[in-house]
């Protein structure tokens, strides 16, 4: 089923450490710190309202500031049960540590150790940049026909 326009481009979230939007087939985030409560939900209700929407693979595009704490058990959790959830639908899933130096290394490292072990059916990586992070995303992502 395709996307409607009002799906194709929304902002669904922003406090002043988060924005959520959706753009085509694609969740993307943006967190300058864990994320609290209403983003999470937020989250998760973007990654179901575009499973629904579309039979086609989706893309889960999440920046971090190489600034920001880890998520809390319980957040690490709720990010992977929708995940995990939705795992046939999700196409590809980026993660962009944003941030130089030593302490943005570490965390792209700690996340891509953390992504390998999860096991996900879908292609996983993890940027320093989003326009790498874009690219990547577009070339990983099945079209509605190969999904």
């Amino acid at each position: 089923m395709p996307i409607s326009s009002a799906n194709r481009r929304a902002v669904l979230y922003s406090d002043r450490d988060h924005c959520l939007a959706i753009h085509g087939n694609a969740v993307i985030s943006y967190s300058l710190q864990p994320p609290n409560p209403a983003f999470l939900a937020a989250w998760t209700a973007a990654v179901e309202r575009l499973v629904k929407a579309t039979d086609a693979a989706i893309s889960v595009v999440t920046v971090i500031d190489s600034q920001a704490r880890p998520p809390d058990d319980g957040s690490k959790r709720e990010i992977r049960d929708t995940v995990t959830r939705h795992r046939r639908r999700i196409g590809t899933f980026a993660y962009v540590i944003e941030g130089h130096g030593f302490g943005a290394a570490a965390l792209r490292s700690m996340i891509s150790l953390i992504s390998l072990a999860a096991r996900y059916p879908f292609p996983q990586k993890v940027f320093a940049s989003i326009n790498d992070a874009s690219a990547w995303t577009a070339q990983h992502t099945p079209t509605a026909s190969a999904a």
